[in-house]
């Protein structure tokens, strides 16, 4: 990330693509969630200038684009645009206006923007985003943790690039690109790219990721930031007043990284640093390749959530290095990583922890089909969504643990030796690629099945829902253990980790009562725990109807933007009786704005 800049200087430079070395193209399958028609001319690489206004909430600049003719009779390329307004498309090579047309919006998928290809098959697109940008935050200074300075980041996942970068946005897609940022000076930008380690005084920003990656893999933030190293190939940005907190719970990441390449091979991006961003980020993290960015609820003083960095970390394999190629393939990305994620945890903390975060899995996995017929499609790994549904209209539960319990399947019946050896040549053979479930599929025939006498079935498991009858039935001792007490009524001792109060609180019956959930508050002071405790504590009082709980609901759910720990208080309000729906519809009101689009959209519907 701290490599050489490119030189970049908005409509003099072409595109530099073409000297470059490029990806070797891919089969592209159609993506139904993309206008772009990559299989006939597809984006190669991207150079990027921008200029970053907080006041009117906007992005200005230059998207050139080299372009690679896979068709021959080709004489336009399209791209995906969603509310940008593009003010001129030109060649890049000699400045000459280009024809384009921007199609009506289309519900899901937005605008298609058909350029005609010009002789040096490099355009370039002037354009500026909306204030309401669905990909961006506009944090205000009061939403940050110094409170002097705003702050922008992004979220591109899983097709809202569009909304600030008119390109390809399909993962079956992967680019090169660098990028020239101009921020107000005193702040910093970075990008899922090299970034710097210093500040740049004149407020210019540049960046290069050689590494061709997905348009959802796109990523910047803007704000008041400081760096701290924590191994040779690893750091940590965040604000100052919270870099040191985040750099000692963060510690053990270089030996994740060794653990990972121990197991799946060298890790191909360079540096991985991550990125603590406000309460406001609507996930608890997203792998941007080289910087990982990350909610600040996972800094819970004791390193017990520190798997959802080995989560975002084993994306570094599955899913930025080997990529579904179409959001219907969502499980390729999600399932393989939480599966390493776990091997990682094994590898660094033991079996006993792995056990715990498989059995908690298949405990979330089980809850969420319970609502869904076994034939429901959105059970199924392999997805058929259309053009008209939003990419993550499939069951997270199901892409994540039913896909992870797939892997873990096939290693309890082929062998973890035979398994890792599979795992490992399909990270070098699909490196820097995109790929898809019939693939996988094929792979496994010919490399598992074709060549070891098992009986087992894979199909049920890609294409039929619910949980096929050959699943592993995971177990952990601990959260046996922990479960007892809860059920039993018993006070748990004193010392817990937050990962062992998120087992007690969520196996604590729906009959308890409000006296109960005083005893354990009186002696553990939950109501002032941290976020990770708070989004399981706070449902049991909505449904115990302590009233007394009303102050700490309201500071909650406008403090933390998570979609995750807002998503269940707001249904628990819901779910209650019309004080608790007042509650939830009055405090979303007033918190809404500083909600990402994302979440306040999702929120806004569970409280109508």
């Amino acid at each position: 990330m701290r490599l050489a800049a490119v030189a970049l200087a908005l409509g003099i430079l072409g595109c530099k693509g073409s000297s470059r070395p490029q990806p070797v193209p891919a089969p592209i399958k159609h993506d139904p969630h993309s206008h772009a028609r990559p299989m006939r001319v597809a984006v190669t690489h991207l150079s990027l200038d921008l200029h970053v206004d907080f006041t009117p909430r906007m992005l200005t600049g230059t998207a050139k684009l080299q372009l690679a003719r896979r068709d021959p009779s080709a004489t336009e390329v399209v791209l995906d645009t969603d509310t940008l307004t593009i003010d001129k498309v030109t060649s890049c090579a000699t400045g000459a206006p280009l024809a384009h047309r921007v199609a009506p919006p289309v519900k899901v998928l937005g605008r298609a923007l058909s350029i005609a290809l010009p002789a040096d098959n490099c355009v370039a697109i002037t354009y500026r985003t909306p204030p309401e940008a669905r990909a961006l935050l506009w944090v205000e200074p009061a939403g940050t943790f110094g409170k002097q300075h705003p702050m922008l980041f992004t979220q591109s996942q899983a097709i809202l690039a569009r909304t600030w970068i008119p390109l390809q946005d399909t993962p079956g897609v992967r680019f090169t690109y660098d990028a020239t940022v101009h921020v107000p000076p005193g702040q910093w930008a970075l990008m899922s790219a090299e970034n710097p380690q210093a500040i740049a005084p004149d407020g210019v920003f540049r960046f290069e990721m050689k590494q061709p990656i997905p348009s959802y893999l796109m990523a910047l933030a803007v704000g008041d930031f400081a760096f701290r190293s924590i191994g040779p190939r690893t750091g940590v940005y965040a604000e100052p007043g919270m870099v040191d907190a985040a750099a000692a719970e963060f510690d053990e990441v270089e030996a994740m990284m060794k653990a990972a390449e121990e197991l799946y091979g060298p890790y191909r991006w360079g540096r991985y640093d991550m990125l603590v961003l406000p309460p406001s980020f609507p996930y608890g993290g997203m792998e941007n390749p080289r910087l990982t960015f990350l909610t600040p609820t996972v800094i819970a003083g004791d390193r017990s959530l520190v798997g959802l960095i080995a989560h975002e970390l084993a994306h570094s394999w599955s899913g930025n290095l080997v990529t579904n190629a179409t959001w219907n393939d969502f499980w390729l990305n999600e399932g393989f990583t939480t599966y390493v994620e776990r091997r990682l945890m094994e590898k660094l903390r033991g079996k006993e922890y792995a056990d715990i975060d498989w059995a908690l899995g298949i405990h979330d996995l089980r809850k969420a089909l319970a609502d869904h017929s076994p034939t429901d499609p959105k059970t199924f790994l392999a997805l058929k969504l259309g053009p008209d549904a939003e990419p993550d209209e499939g069951l997270g539960s199901v892409a994540y643990e039913k896909g992870a319990l797939l892997l873990r399947a096939l290693e309890l019946a082929f062998g973890r030796e035979v398994f890792d050896a599979f795992l490992r040549r399909r990270f070098d053979r699909l490196a820097f690629q995109s790929t898809d479930t019939e693939t996988f599929e094929a792979d496994a025939n010919a490399e598992l099945f074709a060549k070891h006498a098992v009986n087992w079935k894979l199909a049920p498991w890609l294409h039929e829902g619910g949980i096929p009858a050959t699943q592993p039935e995971p177990t952990s001792k601990r959260v046996v253990e922990i479960q007892a007490l809860a059920t039993s009524g018993t006070l748990p001792p004193a010392g817990w980790t937050t990962l062992e109060w998120v087992i007690y609180l969520r196996a604590i019956p729906a009959t308890v009562t409000a006296a109960s959930l005083d005893s354990l508050d009186a002696a553990f002071k939950l109501t002032s725990g941290n976020a990770e405790i708070l989004m399981h504590w706070l449902p049991l009082l909505i449904r115990a109807d302590v009233q007394r709980a009303e102050p700490a609901i309201r500071t909650y759910l406008s403090t933390v933007g998570r979609r995750r720990m807002v998503t269940p208080v707001y249904k628990a309000l819901m779910a209650g009786n019309d004080r608790w729906k007042a509650l939830a519809r009055s405090t979303y009101a007033a918190a809404k704005d500083v909600y990402h689009p994302l979440v306040r959209e999702a929120i806004g519907e569970l409280v109508k």
